[in-house]
């Protein structure tokens, strides 16, 4: 599956997220975003970037693990607290 947007390694993952939450917050309006934006959005950040790592690990959480510079038991239980699933190919 294509990936819709090409990202500039020399950008980095920051300045796609500001571009990102700036049209998120501009399809709301002012006054218009429910409270809580911060905790949801690291907790939905979180749960992505476990999620696509172990995917490229094809499930493998000892890779995912030290990909992310986690233990394997903090992964799992970051996994479990996020509602992620094992991931089987």
């Amino acid at each position: 599956m294509p990936i819709k947007d090409s990202i500039n390694p020399e950008e980095g993952l920051s300045s796609v997220l500001e571009k990102k939450l700036e049209k998120y917050l501009a399809s709301h309006g002012k006054g218009a975003i429910p409270p809580g934006l911060y905790d949801r959005i690291l907790n939905e950040v979180e749960r992505v970037v476990l999620a696509v790592t172990l995917k490229y690990a094809d499930g493998n959480q000892t890779q995912a693990s030290k990909i992310l510079g986690i233990s394997r038991n903090t992964l799992r239980k970051k996994m479990q607290k996020l509602n992620v699933e094992h991931f089987d190919n």
